[in-house]
């Protein structure tokens, strides 16, 4: 009876150790993963605009293959959609949208691959996408009517015995815009080489020289505007420098630009102003001199740069 028992005893404590391993491989047991899964979106729209994207880029390295991807996707923090192959959708407020894609193998035999990617959609208007740059409709502005009316606008101050713009020069016709995307000339400003913006500036205004830049005082803090875009800092914080815009010139930090043979690099974003000066070098005629602030000092810089291959802000006076 005992030797029964104790039978029964080592059998069932067999099935369990066995049933236990059975588990723990379970629990190991690995599938091979999809990669790769993409999708064109732009960095900048406008409200209203429309978009269907196609995923493409998915593949696998090891497994049985997959015939058929189903492809789901997301907005922000929404549930994923049911699988469709593309996704249309029209971004009608001003704010950011995070669009998600997730790939995966109807037969469960990958894991699923997933991307994102980040749309900001800006009204150029005076007051809904840029904020806090202590300007507005009733202050002294002209029309440039060489662009699109609402992005034409220039504000300015007057500082000694010059009329200076208080937004950064946004003309199309000449400069690259921000991600090469035209929405974020106003309220960013363009880009421009040194000749273009010696040209750029509209009738009866031109670009300022580096002394007159001086004039303006080298206070960083005083210059700058504690700037917002789609709600988001633009100049980030810095204990050491208040951003007070007590001069009213409004600066923002939109970086620079070099200029490349195939296309250009934006650079600084949120951390960096600078400024072209009609002041060329003396001693070679391939750089010229510019005015810069950087977000982690008090006070505003001058250097020089190379005419063709450094594109910045511009400000125009008269």
């Amino acid at each position: 009876m005992k030797r029964s028992i104790l039978l029964y005893m080592s059998l069932a404590l067999a099935a369990a150790l066995a049933l236990s391993c059975k588990k723990d491989e379970e629990k190991t047991t690995t599938l091979p993963y999809l990669y790769g899964v993409d999708f064109d979106l732009p960095v900048f729209a406008r409200p209203g605009d429309s978009f269907t994207l196609t995923p493409y880029g998915v593949y696998y390295t090891e497994g049985e293959g997959v015939e058929k991807y189903n492809y789901k996707w997301k907005i922000n923090t929404d549930s994923y959609s049911d699988p469709m192959d593309t996704f249309t959708f029209t971004a009608n407020e001003v704010g950011n949208y995070t669009i998600y894609c997730q790939a995966s193998d109807p037969d469960g035999k990958y894991y699923s691959v997933a991307t994102s990617k980040l749309l900001i959609v800006i009204d150029p208007a005076l007051g809904k996408t840029l904020t806090g740059t202590g300007i507005s409709a009733s202050d002294d502005h002209i029309a440039d009517s060489r662009d699109k009316a609402g992005e034409n606008e220039y504000f300015y101050i007057r500082k000694g015995n010059l009329d200076w713009f208080r937004n950064n020069l946004a003309w199309t016709g000449a400069g690259v815009a921000y991600e090469n995307s035209d929405v974020t000339s106003y309220p960013l400003g363009r880009y421009y080489t040194w000749d273009e913006a010696m040209t750029a500036c509209p009738a009866g205004w031109r670009l300022p020289t580096d002394e007159e830049w001086e004039s303006l005082g080298n206070d960083a803090g005083a210059l700058s505007a504690d700037a917002y875009l789609n709600s988001h800092r633009m100049w980030e914080y810095w204990p050491d420098v208040a951003r007070t815009n007590d001069t009213k010139m409004s600066v923002i930090p939109s970086g620079y630009t070099l200029v490349g043979k195939d296309a250009p690099t934006f650079k600084r974003l949120y951390d960096y102003a600078a400024f072209w000066t009609a002041t060329e070098s003396a001693d070679d005629p391939s750089v010229a001199r510019y005015r810069y602030i950087y977000v982690e000092e008090n006070d505003v810089k001058a250097t020089y740069g190379d005419k063709s291959s450094l594109a910045l802000s511009v400000r125009c006076v008269r």
